[in-house]
């Protein structure tokens, strides 16, 4: 019995110092909900402070909606309790209290964190500071462009503010556990972006580049919109961002980005908020390609600044050249090879990719050039096409020329065109020649161009190439009319010398070409129009030279000069009249002993006869 009765008290022991342990241990659910309170900061950005002052009710307030947030603004607590209750107890009213520890900011801050990308913050505080209900002030760090609203002082407990039908405010009876606090903040927003829009082919301005404005709050990438309470408003929707394009200026207007034109080439963006965003580039330019280095450009605006931030942001576009390197004149003789060099700059972002593909697939020089030219497609010898990187020759096997009526087209392998230098000279080296269709003074053109899949020259370069002639015509000396002469024979010399060199053209194509022996000679023999018709020779002065005068006619025995150039065979489509050669007839007296010496000799007798007889028959003086 006496045992049992022991079992019974060790046994209510035990119970007893259990539910004392377990009345020892803390509740988590009961210190959350009922020591802690939730502190909300919404940071909302102005330009000015409202002429009205808006007092915080600790409630979510819908007057703040219309203005933005403003992110990445710390705040600091700190602990002021203990300096507020001797405040108190010194016989200070409670804004007394508030306005002595407002300042209290020394010392490491009990909590701190950072406003998020639409300027709200949430901290957990505990009610009570060492059995005292706690008091805190909350001081925002400075940041650039913004002016920093005054330290905030918060005693709990916290009740809801009312506003009464007069305008003014009554505490309620609810005490809240979450409290909503809206501190004001100016910020600045007199900050300018210029930017100027150019091509990498001559630095030409370009109209039309299409651009966003980036920015990054709290980590999250936000893109210039629109307007609201005289501000830029910002979506993280980039399909909702505002494009801004060269050639126009914008500022804030009324309800709307306001837009007006500008200088060519040139972008002008007023009213930005201090901080630093990015400008990227979302379309190029008709005939323009973006460049992947420039598509993104960083920039800052500071804080008091009236100078524009200045940017440049180049497009790949295409400039074509041609030329004749050799060639100091317009002027060529048919057949005369005729050396041409393309030249083109290589885009900057000639090694871009678009995903994990090559930007650029395709780039072609292309050649069109008039029937009368013919293009010499040999890639060996002294005549043979060569393509040129810069001063690299680029190996035959790193592209391919086609020719097609009229034109040819050199086409780069699409595995080498990343190769080829970013910004360099791509050039393509080659002859032609006027061929059997050219005619005098008339002007036959090669135009060049290229086609990178990207852009093209809306201004390919034409150059022009002609040749020359001179008409004659042989005629009889004597007659004052023109009397044509066939059968005289020429030739043309390259000097008035003996040892000049004699013309040859070709009976088929037409190709000037140049001998030392008259045997090998092109003969130019009149017919019964008596004209002698030379062409294909280029601008100089040469010499025509008798090898063969008509039937009963002299031949001539000085050379005659002439000159050819671009009025010496025709002049503004018409051709000029040709130039008289002309001959002497020769002498008529007949042979010795003929029938006509006899006829004379006849007549001097009887002559003879009357003049004696007439003279022995007159009267005789005395």
């Amino acid at each position: 019995m006496k045992n049992r009765k022991n079992f019974k008290k060790v046994l209510l022991c035990l119970i007893s110092s259990l539910l004392t342990l377990v009345a020892l241990l803390p509740n988590p659910q009961v210190f959350a909900e009922g020591m802690d309170a939730q502190l909300v900061i919404h940071k909302k950005k102005m330009l000015d402070f409202p002429q009205q002052e808006i007092q915080n009710t600790g409630k979510e307030m819908t007057e703040f909606n219309n203005y933005q947030g403003l992110a990445d603004v710390t705040f600091h607590v700190y602990d002021v309790t203990e300096s507020f209750a001797e405040a108190r107890k010194n016989g200070a009213t409670i804004e007394e209290a508030k306005a002595i520890v407002q300042s209290q900011t020394s010392g490491t801050a009990l909590l701190s964190g950072t406003t998020d990308a639409q300027g709200d913050l949430s901290l957990a505080l505990p009610k009570k500071q060492a059995g005292k209900d706690a008091v805190y002030v909350i001081e925002e760090e400075a940041k650039s462009g913004v002016t920093a609203a005054a330290n905030m002082v918060v005693a709990f407990p916290v009740y809801e503010l009312i506003k009464q039908s007069d305008g003014s405010y009554q505490y309620g009876t609810e005490e809240l556990d979450v409290v909503h606090l809206y501190p004001k903040n100016v910020v600045e927003n007199e900050g300018t972006l210029k930017v100027k829009k150019v091509g990498s082919a001559e630095g030409e301005a370009l109209n039309g580049a299409e651009f966003v404005i980036v920015k990054e709050d709290a980590g999250v990438a936000k893109y210039l919109q629109g307007v609201a309470q005289g501000m830029y408003t910002w979506t993280t929707d980039k399909s909702k961002a505002k494009h801004f394009v060269t050639g126009k200026s914008y500022e804030i207007g009324e309800e709307d980005v306001a837009e007006n034109e500008a200088e060519k080439g040139q972008m002008l963006i007023t009213g930005l908020e201090v901080g630093e965003y990015v400008l990227e580039e979302v379309k190029a330019p008709e005939n323009a390609a973006m460049i992947t280095e420039q598509t993104k450009t960083p920039f800052t605006i500071v804080a008091g600044s009236q100078t524009p931030v200045e940017l440049t942001v180049k497009n790949d576009t295409t400039k074509v050249e041609k030329e004749t390197p050799q060639l100091d004149r317009q002027d060529v003789a048919i057949g005369e090879p005729i050396n041409y060099e393309i030249s083109v700059n290589i885009p900057l972002g000639i090694a871009d990719k678009e995903g994990s593909n090559n930007k650029y697939t395709t780039f072609k020089l292309i050649d069109t050039h008039d029937p009368a030219l013919t293009f010499m497609n040999q890639s060996t010898g002294e005549t043979g096409y060569a393509l040129y990187d810069g001063e690299t020759i680029i190996d035959s096997t790193n592209y391919h020329v086609t020719e097609q009526t009229n034109g040819f087209t050199v086409t780069i392998e699409p595995t080498y065109i990343p190769s080829l230098t970013p910004g360099g000279t791509l050039s393509f080296v080659y002859y032609m020649h006027l061929n059997q269709l050219a005619e005098p003074t008339q002007g036959y053109n090669n135009e060049a161009n290229v086609d990178t899949g990207h852009t093209t020259d809306q201004t390919p370069p034409t150059v022009e190439v002609l040749t020359g002639g001179k008409r004659f015509i042989k005629v009889d000396g004597a007659v004052a009319d023109i009397k044509p002469l066939a059968d005289a024979s020429f030739v043309v010399r390259d000097q008035d010398e003996a040892t000049a060199k004699y013309l040859i053209i070709d009976p088929v194509t037409k190709a000037v070409a140049w001998t030392t022996s008259q045997e090998e000679a092109t003969i130019f023999t009149t017919t019964s129009d008596g004209l002698v018709d030379i062409t294909g020779l280029s601008y100089g002065t040469y010499y025509l030279e008798e090898t063969k005068a008509p039937n009963n006619y002299v031949k001539l025995t000085e050379r005659i000069a002439f000159k050819v150039d671009q009025q010496s065979y025709a002049v503004a489509g018409e051709l000029v009249a040709p130039e008289k050669v002309p001959n002497k007839h020769k002498g008529t007296l007949p042979a010795t002993g003929g029938k006509g010496i006899s006829l004379y000799i006849f007549l001097g007798v009887v002559l003879l006869t009357i003049v004696g007889a007439y003279w022995l028959k007159r009267p005789k003086v005395k």
